[in-house]
């Protein structure tokens, strides 16, 4: 296992709870009864959750960069890029939250447009691109069924896809061009040299 695995699941388990408390905070979604919460409200595990995602998308970019024979885009992976990206994704999210337009509309039409232009600006590769529907396409899934679960919900304003917002799937795609960008530098960073 690489050391920085780790990194990647600690920095995702911190930043990410960050990121879902904004929407706490600003009442998009919440845990009803949370066991053992943390003192946010949030409920223990959602920190190993985020911490789970982080590393799988980590793990799945560098795997998907090998076989899709994705090309070095050293803009992207530098230091400067992979924390603005990180700090781009984060910003997302907590507009996301507190953006005062409605979903179904103007929201989903406002965060489609900022995680596509963070693509352009931070991939433009089609190897990128691929990843990025996959992270959407998954990443949605799951929280599509942990809210039929109950294991926490999206307030009705915001629940009009299968229980989660239309603008969901921008989010992740953020989120894959962002730690994708990372998990890349870290590699590149700490591979040994052969």
């Amino acid at each position: 296992m690489r050391l920085y695995y780790l990194l990647v699941f600690v920095l995702g388990g911190i930043l990410g709870t960050a990121g879902d408390f904004s929407h706490v905070a600003s009442q998009t979604d919440g845990y009803a009864n949370p066991l053992y919460p943390l003192p946010t409200g949030q409920p223990f595990w959602v920190p190993l959750l985020f911490g789970s995602a982080s590393l799988g998308i980590c793990i799945s970019h560098l795997l998907g960069d090998r076989f899709l024979k994705r090309p070095e885009n050293l803009l992207a992976e530098s230091w400067p890029s992979a924390v603005s990206g990180v700090l781009v994704f984060l910003g997302l999210y907590v507009t996301s939250g507190f953006l005062p337009l409605p979903t179904g509309g103007a929201k989903d039409l406002v965060l489609w447009i900022i995680s596509l232009v963070f693509w352009l600006l931070a991939d433009r590769t089609w190897q990128g691109a691929l990843l990025a529907v996959g992270t959407a396409v998954v990443g949605t899934c799951v929280e599509i069924g942990l809210t039929q679960s109950g294991a926490f919900f999206y307030t009705q304003n915001e629940s009009g896809f299968f229980g989660v917002p239309p603008w969901l799937p921008s989010l992740y795609i953020a989120a894959s061009v962002a730690v994708g960008n990372l998990a890349r530098t870290l590699e590149r960073t700490f591979s040994v040299p052969k």
